[in-house]
C-alpha cells in the first residue's frame, strides 16, 4: 500500500495499493505483453470454504484496507487496518477493532495518526502489521511492535516506521522518531527515474518473530529505479536505543507466476506468516498485471504462495502456489491489500486451513475517479478460509 500511489506500467499500487493519495508512482520492472487470465491450476485440496465480510465504511465517502490479523489466546481476533477520519478526505491513519469468533466485532478506533509538521511522517500513516515480543523504548518496556509505512508532506517518497504498546488494542502507541527502514538512496531528495516520475520508496511492511522477544524477520516493498521488489531484513530490537537492522537481502520470486500463467511474475505490497508446523513462509500478494478498466492501480486477483523458511531467509528457494483468490471466487472485480491471519507472533501452526483477510473493490462504471464516486469508497475487508480437504 502506499501513501504516495504508483502509477505507471504495471505496478503495485498501494491506496489504492495502500491507503490513500500520498506519493504516486513508483519504478516498474519492465512491461510484459497483456495477458488473458485463465483458471489458475491449484494444488490439489485446497478449496475456498468460507467467505465473509467483516468490515467498511459503508456509503460514508471512506475506505477501509490493508489489514493486519492477530489472533489472540481468547479467541478474538485483533484487526488494524488503514483508514481516513474524515469523509471526502484521504488521509490515512492506523484504525483497530476486536473481531469475535461469530463475527461481531467492537467499534473501530484510530490508534495512529500521521505526526506534527515537519515529521517525517506528517501526511499518512499506513499498512499496519503488528507482533508481539520484547522491545524497551525510551526507557519503558513494551510487549508489542506496529510497523508501518508513513511518508512526509514535502517529499514524494514513503518510508518504515514503528511504534510501541503494551496491548494490541492499545489507543495509543509511542512511535519511534524516525523511519526504522529509510528509502534505498541517500539524502532528503526525491529520486526521479523517468522525466516527471519518482520513486516510491519503502513500505508495506510485514513482520514476523524469530524468537518471541526482539529478533524479527521484516519484508517490504522497495521501489526505485532499480525496480519494484520484496527486500528482506533481520532486526533485532530488544533495545531501541541501539536497534540492530541488519542488510537488505532481495526475496527470491521463482515460482510465482502472472495471472496467465506463463509468465515469470514479481511481487509486491505481500504478508508473510511462519507456518511453524512445516517450518515454511506463507504469503498472500497481488498477482500481476493490473486490469486496464478503472480502477487500474489495484489487482483483481491474490495468490497464497508456500516457500521454506531456510530458503526464504538466504533469498533463494522456489514458491509453491497453493490458491488464487480471483473474483471469480470473491464476487468482486477486485482484490487487494491482503494479510494472512497469524498469531501474536507472526505464526501460524498448520498451512492446511488458511485464513486471509482481503479488500475488496468496485470497478467502472459503478465507480468513476470523481470526487463522489471514487472506487476507495467502494474499499471493504473481508475474509477468505481456504482449506486442505484431500479428497
Amino acid at each position: 500500500m502506499n501513501k504516495k500511489f504508483l502509477l505507471s506500467l504495471p505496478v503495485c499500487i498501494l491506496l489504492a495499493s495502500c491507503g490513500g493519495e500520498g506519493n504516486e508512482p513508483e519504478p516498474t520492472p519492465p512491461p510484459t505483453p497483456p495477458v488473458e487470465p485463465v483458471d489458475p491450476v491449484e494444488p490439489e485440496g485446497y478449496k475456498l470454504t468460507s467467505k465473509k465480510r467483516v468490515f467498511g465504511f459503508t456509503t460514508q465517502a471512506r475506505y477501509a484496507y490493508c489489514p493486519s490479523a492477530l489472533e489472540l489466546p481468547d479467541g478474538t481476533t485483533s484487526i488494524f487496518f488503514c483508514g481516513n477520519p474524515q469523509a471526502g478526505t484521504m488521509v490515512d491513519n492506523i484504525y483497530n477493532f476486536t473481531l469475535n469468533a461469530d463475527m461481531t466485532r467492537s467499534n473501530p478506533v484510530s490508534v495512529l495518526q500521521p505526526g506534527e509538521a515537519g515529521t517525517w511522517d506528517d501526511q499518512h500513516t499506513c499498512d499496519p502489521s503488528v507482533v508481539k515480543g520484547r522491545f524497551r523504548f525510551g526507557g519503558t518496556d513494551y510487549s508489542y511492535a506496529m510497523f508501518y509505512l508513513g511518508c512526509t508532506v514535502d517529499h514524494y517518497y514513503n518510508e518504515v516506521g514503528v511504534a510501541f504498546a503494551n496491548e494490541p488494542g492499545a489507543k495509543q502507541w509511542a512511535k519511534y522518531p524516525e523511519p526504522i527502514v529509510r528509502k534505498t538512496w541517500s539524502g532528503d531528495a526525491d529520486q526521479e527515474y523517468a522525466p516527471g516520475q519518482f520513486s516510491w520508496g519503502t513500505g508495506q511492511p510485514s513482520a514476523i518473530s524469530l524468537d518471541k522477544n526482539g529478533k524479527l524477520l521484516l519484508t517490504y516493498t522497495a521501489g526505485d529505479k532499480d525496480g519494484t521488489r520484496i527486500l528482506i531484513r533481520e532486526l533485532d530490537l530488544s533495545d531501541m536505543d541501539n536497534p540492530v537492522i541488519g542488510e537488505p537481502l532481495t526475496m527470491a520470486t521463482a515460482g510465482l507466476m502472472d495471472l496467465s500463467g506463463n509468465n515469470p511474475d514479481y511481487s509486491c505490497n505481500s504478508d508473510i506468516a511462519l507456518d511453524t508446523s512445516g517450518n515454511a513462509i506463507v504469503m498472500v500478494r497481488p498477482v500481476q498485471p493490473h486490469p486496464s478498466t478503472y480502477p487500474a492501480f489495484i489487482n483483481e486477483s491474490l495468490e497464497i504462495d508456500r516457500m521454506p523458511l531456510d530458503d526464504f531467509r538466504r533469498g533463494t528457494g522456489k514458491w509453491e502456489a497453493l490458491f488464487r483468490l480471483t473474483p471469480a471466487e470473491t464476487g468482486y472485480p477486485r482484490n487487494h491489500n491482503a494479510c494472512v491471519s497469524r498469531d501474536e507472533y507472526g505464526h501460524m501452526s498448520t498451512s492446511t486451513e488458511l485464513k486471509v483477510f482481503y479488500t475488496v473493490s468496485k470497478e467502472s462504471p459503478d465507480v468513476s475517479p470523481t470526487p463522489d464516486n471514487h472506487a476507495e469508497w467502494s474499499y471493504d475487508i473481508w475474509q477468505a478460509i481456504i482449506t486442505d480437504t484431500p479428497e
